[in-house]
């Protein structure tokens, strides 16, 4: 398993070339998320080149790099770009709770889709109704409670599926990375809503 999931708060990794091709680099190991799981890829150096890309390719995670002077079988130094990792993860996170209050204040129990950028986020909710400002205010003040109380979050494999877990709410299917308790996913500076089409809310996510 790549040391992005077994450990997202890993910083740095020497690890092998296992093949190269042009400014494409495949490695034996890795620290970088891939773009899937609703998470953009993550940022870095590859032995001080810098990544353009990174994408799952089978088995294997690609890097694209700027340049790749490097030969298989060569060690390189990884470098994450960690204060954008760490925003996306805590951005991440902070969908997942902010699904969990939705079902629990106004059972809502399926979303239309999410987008996950490290200063702005959004979620579509199936919604009849509308979030209007005091269902937010009700949202983000059950959302500041559930940060006070930092409740752990847990990730789990079974079988091929992965799974995240907030303590109290249920698992939900997830790719992406996330912090390990709402605590450090910080509180909402704001939450907007835009209309997006008759049965959806669009809420966008501020940290």
């Amino acid at each position: 398993m790549w040391k992005y999931y077994l450990d997202p708060y890993l910083r740095e990794l020497k690890t092998a070339v296992k093949k190269v091709d042009d400014n494409q680099v495949i490695l034996e190991d890795t620290i970088f998320y891939p773009t899937g799981g609703g998470q953009p890829h993550d940022r870095g150096t590859i032995s001080n080149q810098e990544i353009q890309d990174v994408f799952e390719l089978g088995s294997d995670v690609v890097h694209v790099l700027d340049q790749a002077p490097f030969l298989q079988g060569n060690t390189v130094r990884c470098l994450l770009d960690w204060d954008y990792r760490y925003a996306v993860m805590r951005m991440h996170s902070a969908l997942h709770l902010l699904f969990d209050v939705a079902g629990e204040l106004f059972g809502i129990s399926a979303s239309a889709g999410s987008n996950v950028e490290a200063e702005k986020s959004r979620l579509d909710l199936v919604y009849d109704d509308v979030l209007d400002e005091p269902k937010r205010a009700a949202l983000e003040k059950r959302f500041s409670a559930l940060i006070d109380e930092d409740r752990p979050i847990t990730a789990w494999w079974e079988g091929n599926k992965r799974l995240v877990q907030i303590e109290g709410y249920d698992p939900m299917p997830c790719g992406g990375l996330h912090t390990k308790s709402t605590q450090e996913i910080g509180y909402l500076s704001k939450l907007k809503r835009k209309n997006v089409g008759k049965g959806k809310e669009r809420v966008e996510v501020f940290l």
